[in-house]
């Protein structure tokens, strides 16, 4: 009979417990999740300024890249006009002897191969033909000049 009424009173007990927390769980709950929802309607715009900011950094970062990138294609190709002049430059030389054609082949190619990744071959070709027209119509008329007696 006491077992009973301990276990009776236990059970008791314990619904009244159970009942309690649910309420207060369902309450609780309640009060976080409007205070969550309304927390979110509230820093909304703070998480959008936030997103933009991180974009903004974004873009910044990759337009830095590719100024680099740039950058770095521009000391290339200064770098090959440099390497181009200094081949130039190394091919001057004298002889005594009549020169043969073709003795500055090998310099154009240099300059001309260097020029190669950066697809600006075909303009140097074009260029280094307006280079011998020009030389060759100066020479015609230096040529043409001296034969009438000169100016």
């Amino acid at each position: 009979m006491i077992g009973q009424i301990l276990r009776a009173g236990w059970t008791f007990l314990e619904r009244l417990f159970q009942r309690l927390f649910e309420f207060f769980s369902s309450l609780l709950g309640g009060l976080f999740q409007t205070l969550f929802y309304f927390l979110r309607l509230l820093l909304r715009p703070l998480f959008i300024v936030i997103a933009l900011l991180f974009y903004v950094v974004y873009k910044i970062a990759a337009l830095a890249i590719s100024l680099i990138a740039l950058f770095l294609s521009l000391g290339k190709l200064l770098m090959a006009f440099i390497k181009g002049i200094f081949a130039t430059l190394a091919g001057f030389t004298y002889t005594p002897s009549t020169p043969s054609n073709g003795q500055w082949t090998p310099i154009f190619h240099n300059v001309i191969d260097s020029l190669g990744p950066y697809q600006l071959d075909k303009i140097a070709y074009i260029l280094l033909f307006c280079i011998w027209i020009s030389t060759a119509y100066a020479a015609i008329r230096i040529i043409g000049s001296i034969r009438n007696g000169g100016d």
